[in-house]
């Protein structure tokens, strides 16, 4: 190897280094806006959390200032998954700087595991607990398939769907002219007797009923299929 080619491979390995150290710099001070981020997360929501942070519109290459010290990072409204504002700031030398600033919180939610025609109810088979930035969802969502499993869809819906409340509703325990069982509850007293429904009726819902035995119409609420309470 000739003096010129050493030269020129010791020039391309200093600029090798010089980003390198750049690149570590700039790796550092996210970490240092990351991982205070994250603890007040931690503290808000009393448990430990998948998160990260990302900084939307910035070069990869972006440095702050330089600063002898940690850098100083203050929330500019309360911390909440998705975009936030924050001002990074150093005390020597003294400078401030605004910043947007993504949240990222993952959860497992609650997503249809395959797709699922309006008016059925969901199965555990239908139903999948997957990894999901809770602050890009623009809707409510669901973290145990408890909370979804016998529930009908409003519409159809494809695989992959993160489930929302709207997208939800209780199956019909009661229809209309069905034989149900209408239990009567007062203090010291719990009385069933045979009844017909008079509407349709979903559970927690309140319907009127109709004692086969007096012909009386009573309002009660629906407890399970082919159950109404009455008080």
């Amino acid at each position: 190897m000739s003096i010129v080619d050493i030269r020129q491979t010791h020039r391309l390995f200093a600029a090798f280094l010089l980003l390198a150290s750049l690149q570590a710099n700039a790796d550092e001070w996210r970490t240092q806006v990351e991982q205070p981020l994250c603890s007040r997360w931690e503290e808000i929501a009393g448990v430990g959390h998948d998160c990260a942070v990302s900084f939307p519109g910035l070069s990869p290459n972006f440095r702050l200032p330089d600063c002898q010290h940690p850098v100083d990072v203050s929330l500019l409204r309360p911390l909440q998954p998705g975009r936030n504002g924050v001002e990074l700031g150093c005390e020597s030398p003294w400078w401030r700087q605004n910043l947007a600033i993504q949240l990222h919180i993952f959860k497992p939610v609650a997503v249809l595991a395959r797709a699922v025609g309006s008016n059925q109810p969901l199965t555990p088979a239908d139903i999948s607990l997957v990894r999901h930035d809770i602050g890009a969802l623009s809707k409510e969502y669901f973290t145990e398939l408890e909370q979804v499993a016998g529930m009908t869809l409003r519409r159809n819906l494809r695989a992959g769907t993160v489930l929302s409340a709207d997208m939800l509703e209780h199956p019909l325990l009661i229809q209309r002219g069905e034989q149900v069982t209408i239990r009567v509850v007062k203090p010291g007293i719990r009385i069933e007797m045979k009844g017909s429904a008079l509407e349709d009726g979903k559970i927690g819902e309140r319907i009127r009923v109709r004692n086969e035995q007096s012909q009386k119409v009573v309002s009660g609420l629906v407890l399970e299929r082919g159950l109404v309470q009455v008080e």
